[in-house]
């Protein structure tokens, strides 16, 4: 025969069971985990301004397709997804996100084929990001255009 319990006694028992919250330690990954990516960037950046001579936009270019790829590599070999699980947010910032984003749906989708596979399902996440972004900068463009004209 069960016991029935009062509501007071099942809030303390459950209390045993739940996960205990480690708002700081996961915070503290987040942030130094996400610096470090951020310093990897400007590091990526300096070798191609300084070693290589090329102008800071061209360099910024060059750095995010690189960070992009090391992402989409990091993702290929499953090292992202052991990292994410340990520092959580940190890595999601939002080049390495969208990059690892695209490499899994292609990764889920490559036993289907090139084309109807990772071709079809390639932009089915980030799809919509793309679509949100193009069009918050339409409306932001478009409404600075506006407040241009009626200034002038």
């Amino acid at each position: 025969m069960v016991k029935e319990m009062k509501p007071e006694e099942y809030k303390e028992n459950i209390l045993l069971f739940q996960p205990k919250k480690r708002f700081i330690k996961h915070g503290l990954l987040a942030f130094f985990s996400g610096g470090a990516i951020c310093l990897i960037g400007q590091i990526i950046f300096n070798i191609y301004h300084i070693f290589f001579r090329l102008t800071d936009q061209t360099a910024t270019s060059y750095m995010l397709v690189t960070l992009i790829g090391l992402t989409a590599l990091s993702t290929g070999i499953g090292v992202f997804k052991k990292g994410a699980q340990l520092f959580g947010a940190g890595l999601i910032v939002p080049i390495s996100g969208f990059a690892n984003a695209m490499t899994s749906t292609a990764l889920e989708h490559q036993s289907e084929g090139l084309l109807s596979g990772i071709g079809v399902n390639l932009f089915r996440l980030v799809g919509p990001i793309l679509m949100v972004g193009v069009a918050a900068a339409y409306i932001v463009s478009f409404s600075r255009l506006l407040i241009q004209m009626l200034l002038q």
